[in-house]
């Protein structure tokens, strides 16, 4: 039986933890462009969360401005998230569009700047946003006092916090 020298023992030792560490590296990478990639869905995936709509025109009315929009037309539709957060009142919702969705919505706020769009959700229109700068992170957060009816839509579309 043939012994290895210390010398040719610690190097494939250290060749073994070098090959060893890239694995565990290439791993890593695999599960953070997975965990990237990870959509959280609403409780019924088969409709949409929102759909973004841009008025066509907007006319004085004896309430105050009507908007007309195009319902068939919409400018962007979300199916998914890809994080969603719970406010620490446990009643607002944060929500973190999927990078593809962030992408398409920030040209939109470009393209709308200092204009309206509508947010619609299950054929309710929550929120006419009005764009005062372009959105480029996909960060939009809901507060309950400001925002009941959609907070309370995201969560029950989730299914987290619900109201009873």
């Amino acid at each position: 039986m043939k012994t290895l020298s210390p010398a040719v023992a610690q190097f494939l030792l250290v060749r073994r933890i070098h090959a060893t560490s890239a694995l565990t590296f290439v791993a890593l990478i695999i599960v953070a462009a997975l965990v990237e990639a990870a959509e959280i869905k609403p409780a019924d995936p088969s409709k949409p969360l929102f759909r973004i709509f841009a008025p066509m025109s907007v006319k004085s009315g004896a309430a105050g401005p009507v908007a007309e929009m195009d319902s068939s037309h919409p400018l962007l539709v979300i199916w998914s998230v890809a994080d969603l957060r719970l406010a620490s009142d446990s009643k607002g919702v944060l929500i973190r569009l999927t990078p593809k969705d962030a992408k398409a919505f920030a040209v939109l706020t470009h393209k709308y700047n200092q204009r309206l769009l509508f947010l619609e959700g299950q054929g309710r229109i929550f929120e006419a946003m009005h764009i005062t700068a372009p959105l480029e992170d996909g960060i939009l957060g809901f507060k309950h006092s400001d925002q009941p009816a959609l907070a309370e839509y995201l969560r029950r579309r989730f299914r987290i916090a619900e109201f009873k």
